[in-house]
Parts: C-alpha cells; structure tokens; sequence
C-alpha cells in the first residue's frame, strides 16, 4: 500500500500544535522575524502535492462527513451568522469535515483536514474552516492548520476534485479561499492573548508575501479569527469575528 503524502508544512503544523504555549509563542516570532521560512513551507507544499498526486489515479472521493458537521451547534439550516462590528454575516455551509489528501481518520479526531466548507452569502468565495472542536487549540495552531489545508487543497486539480466531490458541483468556486479559525472560548492570560495578536500579525504577513507571488496573488482572501463562545449556543447569537487579516 502507498504511504500517504506526508508535506513539509503539514509537518510543521503537527509539531508547532503539540508545543506548549510559551514554545508556539516563540516560533510565531520566529515566523514573523522570519516569514520567508513560511512562504517556503507553504510553497514547497503546495508544489509536492502538485508534483505528486497523479489527477487520474487519485481521482477519487473527497469523501466529506456532511453527517458530522464539526460546527453544527452553531449552525441554524446550515447557516453559520458571523458578527463583525455592526454587521452580521451569513456563511452557508456546504460541505462537513473532510481531509485534503488521502489516508487520514476524521479530520476532527486528527485536527488535520478541513472542518467545514462553506460560502459567503452572495458570492462564490468559499471558505475553509478549521475549528477549536477538543478545546485545546490555540489561534497559532489553527492558522497553521488552515494554511496547510490551503497548500493542499489549492492546486488546481484538488480544486477541480473539491468542486466535484465535496461541493458536488453546486457552485463552481473561486479559486481564492477565505479561511475561518474557530477559537474556542477560554480563561485568557497575557501568553494566550499575546498569542491571539501575535497570529494575527503573521497572517497579515502571510496573505502580504503571497501577493508578492505572482502565481498566488489574490489565491487568499480573509482570514477571520471566530470566537466560538457556548457549545450550545441560542440561535440567534451570532458568532464574532475577534480579528480579520
């Protein structure tokens, strides 16, 4: 049997999310000090999984736990309302957790793959969503995560299999995604909350470097920063955006 695709970045990420939180607020800096070391990671990503996946051979089902959507609580007919100042955004989900590459468990056991795919109301502009489902995550480790997903998931054939496996060819996407980071609601000290500022700040400095790639240039859209609050939230309690890259 094949072993599965195992990335620079998703490496990354499956190390960075088992440090303590003093160790990932030092290798955000790192980051920020450093950000060509993040754009190398997520481009030599990005090409190994354009080098290595054969379209025609690995055209097979993104298969996608609708049954299991990670976020459903949160959802009312599938519409996750998201407060951003005074306004109120509707997302429509589509799609429930998935991963982008073969050879996986659930995403949400694993924490590796994408939670939920959804749309901006109006729009074509899908979003990937990863989110705090055990509780343990912090807005480091989930960037990290969404960007892995990113890397993985934007070639252009692993679009062409997302639009014909997950999204069932329902809407035909951008291919330019907005990611969303579910940050579960907890006691906050001054590391987590530096952690929260610094992230954003290496997202900002994320979405600027890839601009800077001409093959890149608007692949990424927003990246939203979500307070997740109550497990059981009331209906018309949106979800806020705690910041927008």
């Amino acid at each position: 049997m094949e072993e599965p695709l195992i990335t620079p970045f998703r490496q990354r990420y499956d190390r960075a999310r088992r440090l303590d939180l003093r160790s990932q607020l030092e290798e955000c800096v790192d980051y920020l000090q450093n950000p060509q070391v993040l754009i190398s990671e997520f481009l030599e990503s990005y090409y190994l999984v354009e080098a290595k996946l054969d379209p025609e051979r690995e055209d097979r089902d993104l298969e996608a736990h609708s049954e299991e959507v990670v976020l459903e609580p949160y959802f009312d007919a599938l519409e996750l309302r998201v407060r951003d100042g005074s306004e109120t955004q509707c997302i429509r989900c589509l799609a429930g957790a998935f991963a982008p590459l073969a050879g996986e468990l659930h995403p949400a056991l694993e924490q590796r793959g994408v939670d939920y795919v959804a749309v901006r109301e109006g729009t074509q502009r899908l979003v990937l969503g990863v989110s705090d489902a055990l509780g343990d995550a912090t807005a480091f480790s989930l960037l990290l995560r969404g960007l892995n997903c990113l890397a993985e998931l934007s070639p252009p054939f692993q679009i062409a299999r997302l639009s014909r496996h997950v999204l069932r060819e329902r809407i035909e996407p951008d291919e330019c995604f907005d990611l969303q980071l579910g940050l579960g609601s907890r006691d906050e000290d001054e590391d987590v909350t530096a952690l929260v500022v610094l992230t954003r700040d290496l997202a900002e400095v994320f979405k600027r470097a890839m601009q800077a790639e001409e093959q890149f240039a608007g692949s990424v859209g927003r990246i939203d920063c979500l307070t997740l609050g109550s497990p059981t939230p009331d209906a018309d309690t949106p979800l806020e955006v705690r910041w927008t890259a």
